[in-house]
Parts: C-alpha cells; structure tokens; sequence
C-alpha cells in the first residue's frame, strides 16, 4: 500500500478555482452594495428637500393657497426674489441642483377650497449615476424621481 503524502495538481487547481469564484461573488455583492446605498442617499435626500419645501410653504400659507409656489419641471426659477415664495423656490432649485445630480423638482397643488384640506405633491427628479434604473417616472431625461403628497 502507498502511502498519500500531499495533494495532487488536479485538488489545487479546483481548490483554487473555487476560492476564485467564491472571490469574485463576493467582490461583485460589494459593488451593488454600494451602488445601491447611493441610490438610498438620494432618496433620502429627495424626501427631506420635498419635506423642506412643504414646511416652506406652510409657513407662507396664503401664498401656497393662491398658487404662488406652483412650478413646472421645465420651468426656469424665478429671477426676482422680492417675494417670498420665489425666493423659496430658488433657495429650493439651488439646493435641488447641489443635492442630486441633475436634481430638478415641481410642485404641483389643487384648487384651494377652504372646506377641505390643501394638498400639493412635490415631485423631484434626479439622474442615477450607479444603476439603471426602470422607473415610471415621467421627468424627461431623469431616471428616478420622489413624490410626496402633504396638507399645507
């Protein structure tokens, strides 16, 4: 009988081998970690400057109610900040734009009836620089968006 004293070529090339692949998954499963928690801080973004808006708009309700805030995506911020909802609006946009890349938003509000509540929907779009993503957002070139609802 022989005595088996070590592996053979063939046993560590297969080890090796699985080592590889076992290597390569996990170094391809921190990559889509880390595109996905960027995707997460935009989000997180996007909620807190939709809130930010709202809270602006609440503490110029009349405004808001006259339809002062109103803004289309495409729409150019204000030039003049003499008022107080334009200048929200740009300080708004400005921080869009710092915030997220391409980052652009619109706000959107019913007709005011005093009978009822007041509700504004705050979209804001932004292009993804990780991952590609299938959105139903319809924000032109923009490939996630963020709404949020709120009673001003």
């Amino acid at each position: 009988m022989k005595q088996q004293r070590g592996f053979t070529l063939l046993e560590v090339m297969i080890a090796v081998f699985v080592l590889a692949v076992g290597l390569l998954g996990m170094a391809h499963l921190q990559i889509t970690s880390l595109k996905h928690n960027q995707t997460a801080e935009f989000r997180t973004q996007a909620a807190l400057l939709a809130a930010d808006m709202l809270d602006m708009m609440r503490a110029n309700r009349d405004a808001a109610q006259n339809g002062n805030y109103a803004i289309d995506i495409d729409a150019e911020p204000p030039s003049s900040t003499s008022d107080m909802a334009d200048a929200d609006i740009v300080e708004w946009r400005n921080k869009l734009s710092q915030y997220l890349p391409n980052g652009t938003g619109q706000i959107a509000c019913g007709a005011f009836n005093p009978n009822s509540e007041f509700i504004c929907d705050i979209t804001i779009g932004w292009t993804e620089t990780q991952i590609d993503t299938d959105s139903s957002c319809e924000l032109g070139n923009n490939t996630s968006c963020f709404t949020l609802s709120g009673a001003i």
